[in-house]
C-alpha cells in the first residue's frame, strides 16, 4: 500500500492493488479533476508529479509535460504527492 496526497485538494488517500489509476482514486475521494479520454491520449488530466515516481501501463499514448504525470492511466510505484 502506497500514500497519495493530493495537495492542493487536501486529501490523502491509501493505494491498494484494488485502484485502477490515480485518477479514479482521486474521484472515489470527492476531487473534482480534469480528464478527457481516460485512456492517456488527450493529456487534459495531466498535474504535477512533486514527489515519488509512478508506471504507465503498456499501450497508452500520451506524453505529459516534463515534470507532469497523466493521471488516467498512471499507477504510483510507492508514496506520491501530486499537486492537485
Amino acid at each position: 500500500m502506497s500514500e497519495v496526497v493530493f495537495r492542493k485538494s487536501g486529501v490523502t488517500a491509501t493505494w491498494t492493488e484494488a485502484n485502477t489509476n490515480l485518477l479514479e482514486l482521486g474521484e472515489s475521494k470527492g476531487i473534482d479533476l480534469s480528464f478527457g479520454c481516460r485512456r492517456g491520449n488527450c493529456t487534459m488530466c495531466q498535474q504535477p508529479l512533486v514527489s515519488g515516481e509512478v508506471d504507465y501501463p503498456e499501450g497508452h499514448n500520451g506524453v505529459p509535460d516534463e515534470g507532469n504525470i497523466l493521471l488516467c492511466c498512471s499507477q504510483p510505484t510507492g508514496d506520491v504527492v501530486i499537486d492537485a
